[in-house]
């Protein structure tokens, strides 16, 4: 389905305004950010030169792509009064409430079109790799910020943790999907009202919901976190891996950050390499060293955390 060119100007304008506003886009190009992940995960990582990201319903945490879709829905309840005496919108925002119903059997975000890879900017951080590691043989894979703008249909962003701006941009949101369905009613952009209904929902939900990755709960905020974000393109369904985990099937996709010169595997960009916490970090550490030069990446990259490692 095709928008109107002078819609999507303005959809686009609005949309940067809101990004501009969470700061997602406003760091350092020269940031360093690491990749926490186990043993299997870096050798993989290693050995494919490439980085999986993962859709957004099936994140370990399903809590934070409901986060935004939550604060969206309250918003546009809201608007159920302010907008009584207009029959339109009124029906416009109820079907929209009852599109966006989160049902175990039919989540809203399972067929999204984003996936996300994540990164922290917090180095050598227990927290970290108790999280990903269990607190042994984990580790940290460093990039700097901006090696990571290659990726085709990607974007680095850095996560928000503001309740009150969320809020807000909530709002705005809300307000601005009935301005734009209004105005496309004026403007008679498609042969019935209940056809524009149903044209500008499927383009204004996806495109919209580019912002829900962009931002988490306070709670989260220590995790100091940027993403990769994703848009999946059919033309990479071949590239698709899924994985059986205990309690679903997840779908991550490979994403390349060319860097370069010849290799017979792709190559990442990276800085740095921290082992985790661990029972015999010399050992593990020359390890990983030997991976890298069998890989290509030359040597003196790897160090060992200053974390004191604790059997639990």
């Amino acid at each position: 389905m095709s928008i109107h060119p002078d819609d999507q100007k303005e959809y686009d304008a609005f949309l940067q305004e809101r990004v501009k506003a969470l700061g997602s886009l406003s760091f350092e190009p020269g940031t360093l950010i690491w990749h926490y992940t186990d043993g299997p995960g870096l050798i993989g990582i290693l050995e494919s030169g490439t980085l999986f990201s993962t859709q957004v319903s099936c994140l370990n945490d399903s809590s934070e792509i409901r986060y935004a879709s939550s604060l969206f829905k309250n918003a546009l309840v809201g608007l159920l009064t302010k907008y009584s005496a207009d029959a339109a919108i009124q029906s416009f925002l109820k079907k929209y409430l009852k599109l966006l119903e989160e049902e175990p059997d039919h989540p809203t975000h399972a067929p999204s079109p984003f996936f996300v890879t994540c990164f922290s900017a917090q180095e050598d951080d227990l927290t970290q790799w108790r999280s990903y590691s269990g607190g042994e043989n984990g580790y940290a894979i460093g990039f700097i910020a901006s090696s990571l703008f290659t990726a085709p249909d990607s974007l680095l962003v850095r996560v928000n943790y503001d309740r009150q701006l969320h809020e807000t941009l909530a709002s705005e949101i809300g307000e601005a999907t009935v301005r734009f369905f209004r105005s496309g009613l004026d403007k008679k952009r498609a042969e019935t009202p209940e056809k524009w209904e149903e044209e500008f929902f499927n383009f204004w939900d996806p495109y919209i919901t580019r912002i829900a990755p962009m931002v988490k709960d306070h709670g989260f905020r220590a995790e100091n976190e940027y993403r990769v974000i994703h848009e999946f393109r059919v033309s990479e369904l071949m590239h698709l891996k899924m994985i059986q985990k205990k309690s679903m099937m997840t779908r991550h996709l490979p994403l390349i950050f060319p860097r370069g010169g010849e290799a017979w595997v792709p190559r990442l960009p990276i800085t740095k390499i921290i082992v985790g916490p661990c029972r015999h970090r010399e050992i593990t550490r020359i390890s990983v060293d030997t991976l890298l030069r069998k890989m290509g990446y030359g040597t003196g990259k790897v160090t060992a955390s200053q974390r004191p490692f604790q059997e639990t």
